[in-house]
């Protein structure tokens, strides 16, 4: 399964305030998500702290959640008004 990076954020955002695999691809029919998908992404979530991949050219991890660089306070603002 391919998860856009919006989707990563989202489901990282909504992992922690206790949304169970189940319960995401029960909210979002629309993505197309399948329960296994999602567990292999919040698996990774678990033993890594992030959702990014690692680059070929480096071979590090791009970066934290909270360093990714469209997470920023005005994106932050708009992600609560959605799940509101």
């Amino acid at each position: 399964m391919v998860f856009s990076d919006e989707d990563k954020i989202l489901i990282k955002r909504l992992y922690l305030k206790g949304y169970t695999a189940k319960r995401l691809t029960d909210e979002f029919p629309e993505k197309s998500w399948t329960k296994h998908g999602v567990n292999k992404l919040l698996k990774k979530l678990w033993n890594t702290g992030t959702v990014d991949i690692a680059t070929k050219r480096n071979h590090t991890t791009t970066g934290s959640f909270q360093s990714y660089p469209h997470f920023t306070e005005e994106n932050n603002y708009a992600f609560e008004c959605l799940i509101l």
